[in-house]
C-alpha cells in the first residue's frame, strides 16, 4: 500500500483528512452559532434599552405661579355721614340724631396664573376659590336717640335707647355684603338682596269716625317697600395681551427679545358685570289700633312693580402685576466642553440667578457616560460632575445634553472628548459685566491674540 510522506497509507491519510474536516466544520458552525448568540444578545439589549426609554415617565414641565388680588369699586355719590351729638348740653335729658346717606358698590376677587415651559412658554388663568366678596350700599338710613342722666332723692337714674322717628322710616338703606367663589363662564357669582322699611302713601283713620269708643283707630293704609337684588358674575381674565373666558384655555406667551431673565411680570384683570334689579311692592293694609297698639292687621293685596334692570360692566384690577419668578442658569453656554485625556471626571460650576429653583437633568447620555441631575436654589451655586468610563469616546467626541429649566435655555449640549482642548465652560454671559466670560481656553486665545496684535503695532510704531 502506497505511503504517504509522513509514512502513512493513503487511506489513513484520507481519513484522518476527513476527521479534520469534520472538526473544523464542527468549530465553524459552534463559532457561527456563538455569532448569532452575541447578535441576539445586542439585539436584545438594544429593545430592552428602548422599552426602558419608552415606558420612563416623561419629566413634568417646570412652572411658576402668581396670585393677585383684584378690586373694583364704584362711587355713584360719594357717602355723607352726620351726628348731631347730645343736645341740648347740661340737661338731664337728651337727644341725638344721627344719619348717612351713601350710593357704591365694590367688588374683589383673587385670581391666580400658571405658566409652564419647555421649548416654548404656555399659561393659564383662573379664578382663586372662595376669594370674592360683593358689597352693596345705596339709600340713607336714620337713627334718634334718647338718654336721661338724673338723680330723684338720692336714687340714680339713667336710660339711654334709640327712638322711632315720627312720620320717618329710619331705614331707607338697601345694602347687602357677601362671600362668594368666583368661576368663568358668565353664571352668576353671588347675590345679595335687601329692602327698606315701608313708606306709608294713604293713611285713614275710619274706625275712629265710625267707632265711638275712647283710644281706637285705624282704617286703610297703603305702603310702598322698595327692595333690590344685586347679582354679580365674572366674564373674562386678562394677563398681559392674553384673554381667557374659561380655565380651561391656554395661551402662549412669546420671549421677549432680551430674554425671560429672573422673573416674568405681567398686568392681571378681571372683567364681570353688576347687575341691579329694583322692585317696588305696593301693600294696602286695613289695622285697627287701641291706645296706640294694633289689635288687627289684615293684608288685603301686595304688588310687586319690577323696574328696568341695570347692567354695569366693570373691570377689576390691581396696582401690583402678576410676578413669575424663573431660574436663570450661568456657568455653561454655546460651546461647552470636556476633556477627559487627564482625568475621568471633569465638573463645571454652574450658577443660578433666578428666583426659582434651576434643575438640570441629563436627556442624552452617550455609552459609557455617566451624569447626574443637578438642582440649583435661587441665587446658588452647585457642580456639575461627568465621568466617562474606560470604554467611553472611543470612536471620538459625543455630545452630552440637559434639559435644563431655565426657559431660555430648554436644552444645553456639552462636546465630551479626549484631547479636545480642555474643560470649556463655553461663551457664558456674566451678568456683572453684560459680557462673555473669558474663563475658558478659547476666552484667552482671544486675550492672547489681542495682546500679541498690540505688541506688534508698538514695535512697528517704534
Amino acid at each position: 500500500m502506497p505511503k504517504d510522506r509522513c509514512g502513512e497509507s493513503s487511506g489513513q491519510a484520507t481519513r484522518a483528512r476527513a476527521r479534520v474536516t469534520v472538526i473544523e466544520g464542527g468549530c465553524a458552525r459552534a463559532g457561527a452559532a456563538r455569532d448569532l448568540i452575541r447578535t441576539r444578545l445586542v439585539i436584545s439589549r438594544i429593545a430592552l434599552g428602548a422599552v426602558l426609554l419608552a415606558s420612563a415617565p416623561a419629566a413634568a414641565a417646570p412652572c411658576s405661579s402668581s396670585e393677585v388680588d383684584l378690586a373694583w369699586a364704584g362711587t355713584d355719590f360719594a357717602e355723607i355721614s352726620g351726628d348731631t351729638g347730645w343736645f341740648p348740653n347740661n340737661f338731664a335729658a337728651q337727644l341725638r340724631l344721627t344719619g348717612r346717606v351713601i350710593g357704591e358698590t365694590a367688588v374683589a376677587s383673587g385670581a391666580k396664573a400658571d405658566v409652564c415651559w419647555t421649548e416654548s412658554m404656555t399659561g393659564t388663568l383662573d379664578a382663586r376659590r372662595n376669594s370674592g366678596w360683593l358689597d352693596v350700599a345705596y339709600g340713607a338710613e336714620m337713627h334718634l336717640y334718647a338718654k336721661v342722666d338724673t338723680s330723684i332723692l338720692g336714687n340714680a337714674i339713667y336710660w339711654e335707647g334709640e327712638l322711632p322717628l315720627p312720620y320717618i322710616p329710619g331705614d331707607l338703606l338697601l345694602a347687602g355684603q357677601t362671600q362668594f367663589d368666583p368661576s368663568l363662564g358668565g353664571q352668576a357669582d353671588a347675590q345679595v338682596s335687601d329692602a327698606t322699611a315701608p313708606l306709608t302713601l294713604l293713611s285713614t283713620d275710619l274706625i275712629g269716625d265710625l267707632i265711638g269708643i275712647f283710644g281706637i283707630s285705624g282704617g286703610l293704609r297703603v305702603t310702598v317697600t322698595p327692595s333690590m337684588v344685586t347679582s354679580y358674575r365674572s366674564n373674562q381674565l386678562h394677563l398681559g395681551d392674553h384673554t381667557v373666558q374659561a380655565a380651561t384655555q391656554s395661551f402662549s406667551i412669546p420671549r421677549p427679545n432680551v430674554g425671560f431673565d429672573t422673573a416674568l411680570e405681567l398686568p392681571m384683570s378681571l372683567d364681570g358685570v353688576i347687575t341691579y334689579r329694583p322692585t317696588l311692592t305696593f301693600n294696602a293694609r286695613f289695622d285697627i289700633k287701641i291706645l296706640g297698639y294694633r289689635v288687627v292687621d289684615w293684608n288685603l293685596f301686595g304688588i310687586p312693580m319690577t323696574l328696568p334692570s341695570l347692567d354695569r360692566p366693570l373691570t377689576m384690577t390691581s396696582e401690583t402685576p402678576a410676578h413669575f419668578a424663573l431660574p436663570v442658569l450661568e456657568g455653561l453656554g454655546e460651546g461647552a466642553r470636556m476633556d477627559f485625556a487627564a482625568s475621568a471626571t471633569q465638573t463645571l460650576e454652574i450658577r443660578n440667578r433666578g428666583e426659582k429653583e434651576l434643575t438640570l437633568s441629563p436627556s442624552s447620555l452617550p455609552t459609557g457616560i455617566s451624569a447626574a441631575a443637578l438642582v440649583v436654589p435661587p441665587g446658588g451655586r452647585a457642580t456639575l460632575q461627568v465621568t466617562a468610563g474606560d470604554e467611553a469616546l472611543a470612536e471620538g467626541s459625543a455630545t452630552l445634553r440637559f434639559a435644563s429649566s431655565d426657559p431660555d435655555h430648554a436644552v444645553v449640549a456639552i462636546e465630551l472628548g479626549r484631547d479636545v482642548g480642555g474643560t470649556d465652560p463655553g461663551m457664558i454671559e456674566e451678568s456683572s459685566e453684560g459680557g462673555c466670560s473669558t474663563n475658558g481656553s478659547a476666552g484667552w486665545l482671544l486675550v492672547g491674540l489681542g495682546l500679541a496684535f498690540a505688541t506688534r503695532r508698538r514695535q512697528a510704531r517704534s
